[in-house]
Parts: structure tokens; sequence; C-alpha cells
């Protein structure tokens, strides 16, 4: 025992040792760092002529002489102060909006937000800018430390303007007089902070004026970044009718897998916005769609999930009516068919869409999704949906803020496919979830899992685990959208401009805008 306490009281005595020889190696560091802030504050209060060292040293409570340790002069030391400021605008200003690069939309209005955040943006720090640029004798400091910087953060600038002229189609527009009028936005209210103390700063309203003037030149674009959730669930909703059309007429939406409608005779149904759909494989192998209504009366001639017609007719039992499997009348009634929808098939799954839609949507983008041919769908009692109390647009918008579609990680990586639909990939399993508008302020979410064919017992049972955490993962997001609905009666309710949506949930809300217009 007492050789284990003398082995704990080496260890405790070697950890200390250790901490206390880190401490003295990064003193130095922190009393550079202290005249650094302690120079950027007297900058600040009596500029590059009026900062001496007995002021710098009385504010960052240090002696005199300790200045000489860390730099070889005045002028130095208010270069490192200079030099500080540009490297954390660079790091904490310009690489965030760099990554956002391939989302204009998003990255600017982050740019907008970081370059007016107090911890860049304080009086104090953007003294200092000002304060060697308003002095001949500082300028050429200046120049020397940031007039490249300043040069590509020009650039990104014009940049991201590039990119949204692009995106939005308004190819008149000067980008560098559009870059231009943003920089010289946020220097105007850099320069309004630097006469002012905190406290009178509105940081809101300067926010919002950039916002506008990017607004005024992308209204569409930005209307929805700026409107928060609240913006999803206007516009159209005030006409469900003209919304359907707009958006899902002319899109492709998910109503099966090949593996749903194996041979020929075999069927699938599913509701989606405005109908219902029947799935069927023909004499001849091909997928076909229809409308899952009568053409006697609208009611549905299919209640089955799945199934097979064992006579290779559709019939309708009450009307007397009977379909082939291409959907022709029988016997051949000109004009008594059933109404066929579009059919694409990509990677295994099963797309529709009307074609009588005056706007066509691009087809589903599936590319890095494996063909998913070779899954089979899990029983019918293993697939989910739920009724919620919100519109399905906050629905879409909570998913894709909560689901990333962008990060990749060993589960599988979410993919959005417009205007309603998320499909993951994952290991032996494919899952789907679609989100369908219901009424006003209220959704039906489905979850489907197709499973692949050669997964054995135990990779069913690890399937069935991870499918009820999704599922319970899924109901909180949920609970979480119908409270954002509950908030959207709140007529006072302001949403905080800082916080913004995710690049996947922008990208939808962009797309909901060029549908409305």
């Amino acid at each position: 025992m007492d050789a284990d306490h003398d082995r704990h009281v080496k260890k405790a005595k070697k950890a200390r040792a250790t901490s206390e020889k880190a401490s003295r190696q990064a003193l130095p560091l922190r009393q550079r760092q202290r005249l650094i802030d302690a120079s950027i504050t007297a900058l600040h209060l009596y500029g590059p002529t009026g900062t001496t060292v007995a002021r710098v040293v009385a504010i960052a409570k240090l002696s005199p002489g300790i200045v000489r340790f860390y730099f070889r002069s005045k002028a130095a030391m208010l270069v490192a102060a200079l030099q500080f400021l540009a490297t954390e605008f660079e790091e904490r200003v310009v690489t965030p909006v760099v990554a956002l690069r391939e989302h204009p939309a998003l990255a600017l209005q982050r740019l907008v937000e970081l370059y007016l955040d107090p911890e860049i943006a304080s009086p104090r720090k953007v003294a200092v800018w000002y304060a060697f640029w308003g002095e001949a004798s500082a300028r050429q400091e200046y120049l020397a430390i940031c007039g490249q910087k300043d040069a590509n953060f020009a650039a990104l600038v014009h940049d991201l303007i590039d990119r949204m002229i692009v995106s939005s189609g308004r190819r008149h527009l000067d980008s560098e007089a559009v870059a231009l009028g943003l920089i010289g936005v946020l220097e105007m209210l850099w320069q309004g902070f630097a006469f002012e103390d905190e406290v009178n700063i509105d940081r809101a309203l300067a926010r919002r004026r950039c916002m506008a003037y990017l607004r005024s030149v992308f209204p569409r674009e930005f209307s929805a970044l700026e409107g928060g959730a609240g913006a999803v669930t206007r516009g159209m909703q005030d006409n469900p009718d003209e919304e359907r059309d707009r958006v899902f007429r002319g899109a492709w939406q998910f109503a099966g897998h090949d593996q749903d409608v194996p041979g020929s005779g075999d069927f699938a149904s599913l509701d989606l916005v405005a109908t219902r759909v029947l799935v069927v494989r023909d004499a001849a192998g091909t997928v076909r769609a229809f409308r899952n209504a009568c053409r006697g009366l609208p009611h549905a001639l299919v209640t089955a999930r799945r199934g097979h017609f064992a006579d290779g007719r559709i019939a309708c039992t009450v009307h007397g009516l009977s379909y082939g499997l291409d959907g022709r009348a029988l016997p051949p009634r000109e004009g008594a068919g059933l109404l066929e929808l579009d059919v694409h098939r990509s990677r295994g799954l099963i797309f529709v869409r009307s074609p009588a839609a005056a706007r066509r949507w691009p087809e589903p983008d599936l590319a890095g999704v494996d063909d998913a041919g070779d899954c089979v769908p899990v029983p019918d009692s293993a697939e989910w949906s739920m009724t919620v109390a919100a519109d399905w647009k906050i629905v879409m918008r909570t998913l894709l803020d909560a689901r990333s579609p962008d990060t990749s990680t060993s589960a599988g990586r979410w993919r959005f496919l417009w205007p309603n639909l998320l499909v993951k990939q994952g290991p032996g399993v494919l899952s789907i979830v679609q989100v369908l508008p219901a009424g006003p302020g209220c959704s039906c979410v489905q979850q489907f899992e197709y499973e692949a064919l050669a997964a054995d017992s135990q990779v069913r049972v690890q399937n069935d685990r991870a499918r009820g955490l999704s599922r319970t993962q899924l109901e909180r997001e949920l609970a979480f959208t119908a409270s954002t609905q509950q908030g959207e009666t709140d007529p006072d309710y302001r949403a905080d401009s800082s916080v913004t949506p995710s690049p996947a949930a922008s990208d939808f809300l962009r797309m909901l805008l060029d549908a409305e217009y």
C-alpha cells in the first residue's frame, strides 16, 4: 500500500509540475494579449497619435518595462493590435461566409450578421480601423496589413452577388454596383458605431437596413429568409387550391418502389396531394400509374396498400365497371378508361405527376443514391403515418433544419427532393419521409422503409431498433412543428433575424417563392 501511495504522490506532483510549466509558458501569451487589448482601448480613446506606452500599460495594469519584452516600439505594439483585429475579422467573418458560398443568399445574410456582430463591430474595435485609416502617419501601416484583406473581402462580396444574379435570373443587374452598394451600407453603419456607446446602438435595426437593401435587389430570395417561419405559412396558404396547382401538380411525387409491384398484376395504392394513386405493373411488365378513382363516381377503386389483380382486371363492383391493367375500359369505350399519370422511375423508386400540369418541375435528383431495386418493403404494419397540426411548409423546414441534409453520417445522408420528400439510404435500408398538406394548418407525414433482400436476421433486428428510434425522433420533431404553428397565431411575435435556416431549408424557401411568382 505504501508503494501505491508513493506512486499516487509522484503522479500528482508530476501533474502539478506539468500544469505549472504550462501556466508559465502561457503567461507571456496572456500578457502580450493584455497589451494588445489595452492598445485597442487606447486607440479608441486617444487615436494613434495620442496613444502612449504609459496609457497602454495603465489600461493593461502592467509595468512600462514589459512592453519592450514583447514589442520593439510603441509603433510595433499598435501595428500588432491592428493585425489582431484583421486576423479576427478573417477568422470570424470571412471564413464562415466562404463556407456558405454555394448558398449565396444564406452567405450574404450570414455576412451581414457577422459584420455587425458586437464582438466584431464594437465601438472600441471599429474606432481602431478608422483611426489607422484616418491619420496620414498610420495609413501606410493600414494598407500594408489590411489592403489585400480589404480587396479579398470586396472580391468575396462581388462573387456572392454574382452567384445571386445567376441563381435569381436577374442577369440585367450590374454585380459590381450591387456589391459596392452592400459594402457601402455596411461601412456607413460601422462609421455610426464608431461614434456611439454600445447602449445606444440598435444592431437589429442595422441588420434590417442591410437586409432591406438586399431585399430591394433580390426580393424573392430575401423575403423568405427575412420572414422566418412565418413567411413559409403566408403567401399562398389563403388559397390552398392555388398552392396545390403551383407546387404539387407539376412536381414529381413519390408513389412507391419497384418491389411494391414486383410482378404483372401487382398493385400499390397511396394517397397523395389532392389525388389517390394506383400503381400497377401491367401484362408487359411496364409500371403504370392511374388516379385511384372510378370513372362513375370518384370513389377509390382500391383501398389496400398493396395487392394483386388475379384476373388481370381492375374492377368497380359498385358500378359494375372493369378496367385492364393498361387502364383501358373493358369492354373498350372511348374516353372511359382510367385517368393516367406520368411515371418517372429512378434508383428503384417510382414517382408520378399530373400530365395536365401547366408548370413542370425537374425530375428528382437521386445522384449519389445507389440503385434501390434489391430492396423489399417492410410489412404494412411497420409503415407509419401521423397527422400533425402544422402547415406542411413548416413541417418541411423543421425536418430540413433538424436532419442536416448536407451532412453525411454512418447512418446515411438525408436527401431533399422537391417539394416534400426526404430520402436516406443507410446500411441495408432505404428510408423515406413524405409530408402532405391535409388542410389549413394541418399535415399528414408518412414514413416508408425498404430493406435489402440480402439482410440477415441480425441486420433486420438492428433495422427494427433503428426504425423505433427514428420514429421517436420524428415524433419529437413533429411536436416541435405543432408548437411552432401554434406560436404563429401571436400577432406581436417577431423572429430574430440572426437565427437563420439551414442551407437546405433556405433552398426550400426560395423554391416556394419561385412557385408563388
